[in-house]
């Protein structure tokens, strides 16, 4: 077995898609002679918690736990709002980009970087001869570690989650300080043995921004789905023309967008509300919920607090239809945002509200697993929401026509083994 040592910030008791993603690579990277030692932090003040995936960690995975020593974690509760049994249910957006604004001013990268010393010293601690490094990001501070021992000449991966510069919530304060983040993406970027990207878009993105390093250099890696979190018995789909959307929100993915096209759908077939249910399943922001009542949807659209992994992926069978919704931008077209794999995997077509051309749209559209729409476009989301609603009286329940090896390329396992073989190269 060869050591990789995989410095993540978030690990559970943390919950959320990004938290998935770092699980099931150490879970499955031993069936391919690759046994991790996660370096994190102890339980952290974070938002979104779920105690069930702790669960989930093998029993002879190492896990270095550190303090965390960071802004977030000793801020602790400010603006954290209203929890849930799972994590915190709201907050208000207001107070978290008052606090995003003034912890860009005075902390580069992210709020985080107080744990970069930290963590090195742990990776330090736990180094084996032959081992491998992997990064992974958010917050970007963490590659700040690969960056300091890159010095050492030893591999180093550095696994992009989510991009830096073009993430949706980027938001420099000054021009000064956009230049000094590019650079530290730059210079990450060009230290590391490998860049690992959960999309095609952003690995093209990647390649065309950083001038000079090898095409080959930036490969993908996508999210995706574990069989063994979906359960045995499929439960039925809801007798009413259910829409979920599992996930979170936040400010830069907000609800309006959805509003606008329940409205133009209602114009077009007004039938159709008495029978349509909407449920919004996980953290959001207070505004969120105003928005909704404001417009007059408190009958119908119904915000729920944040669930356990595994209760989640069963909902997702019992709706007729999954929501997947991103920013109508250029960062938007690079994400193709973790949930999608865990809904294809479901057999419950998808209602996509998401930026025309990018990752989702792309995938959505050629796995034939639902339909699209821009978010800035209601009369089309209109459209397909009532071609989905005619079938749903026709049929019933509702079932995707995805490609079933598409579904099965994302399957948790498949991606661990890819991830073995990079890390492989990188040694060889």
């Amino acid at each position: 077995m060869r050591s990789l040592i995989y410095v993540a910030y978030f690990f559970p008791p943390t919950g959320g898609a990004g938290v998935q993603r770092t699980l099931k690579f150490a879970r499955y990277l031993p069936e391919h002679s690759w046994r991790p030692t996660i370096v994190t932090v102890k339980e952290s003040r974070y938002w979104m918690v779920d105690p069930t995936l702790s669960s989930e960690i093998p029993a002879d995975l190492e896990v270095v736990r550190t303090e965390a020593r960071t802004i977030p974690a000793r801020l602790g509760g400010l603006a954290r709002g209203r929890r849930g049994a799972a994590g915190a249910a709201c907050r208000s957006g207001r107070s978290q980009r008052l606090l995003r604004r003034l912890s860009s001013i005075f902390l580069i990268p992210d709020p985080y970087v107080g744990w970069v010393p930290v963590a090195t010293r742990a990776v330090r601690r736990a180094w084996k001869p032959g081992a491998v490094l992997m990064t992974t990001s958010s917050p970007d501070s963490a590659h700040l570690v690969g960056l300091r021992l890159s010095r050492m000449r030893i591999p180093w991966i550095a696994d992009f989650r989510d991009p830096w510069t073009r993430r949706m919530s980027f938001r420099p304060p000054t021009p000064l300080h956009r230049r000094i983040q590019h650079r530290l993406e730059e210079r990450v970027v060009r230290a590391a043995s490998r860049i690992i990207v959960t999309s095609e878009a952003t690995a093209r993105d990647f390649r065309e921004r950083i001038a000079g390093i090898d095409p080959a250099k930036v490969v993908c890696i996508p999210n995706g789905w574990d069989g063994d979190d979906f359960p045995r018995e499929v439960p039925p789909p809801d007798p009413s023309f259910l829409l979920l959307h599992m996930g979170q929100l936040n400010p830069e993915r907000g609800v309006s967008p959805l509003l606008d096209h329940l409205e133009a759908f209602f114009r077009l077939r007004p039938d159709a509300r008495a029978r349509t249910r909407v449920e919004l399943v996980g953290p959001r922001y207070s505004e969120d919920e105003r928005e909704a009542r404001r417009r007059g949807f408190s009958d119908l659209v119904r915000f729920a607090d944040p669930v356990a992994h595994r209760e989640g992926i069963k909902r997702l069978h019992e709706a007729q239809l999954l929501l997947l919704m991103e920013q109508d931008s250029d960062e938007g077209r690079l994400i193709l945002p973790g949930k999608v794999p865990e809904y294809l995997r479901s057999g419950r077509p998808i209602l996509a509200l998401v930026p025309e051309g990018g990752a989702a749209w792309d995938l959505i559209r050629t796995s034939g697993a639902g339909a699209c729409a821009p978010p800035s476009d209601p009369e089309r989301g209109a459209r397909a929401l009532a071609d989905l609603f005619a079938a749903y009286l026709a049929e019933g329940a509702l079932r995707a026509r995805t490609d079933p090896e598409v579904v099965a390329s994302y399957d948790r396992r498949r991606l661990a083994r890819r991830l073995a073989d990079i890390l492989d190269e990188v040694v060889s």
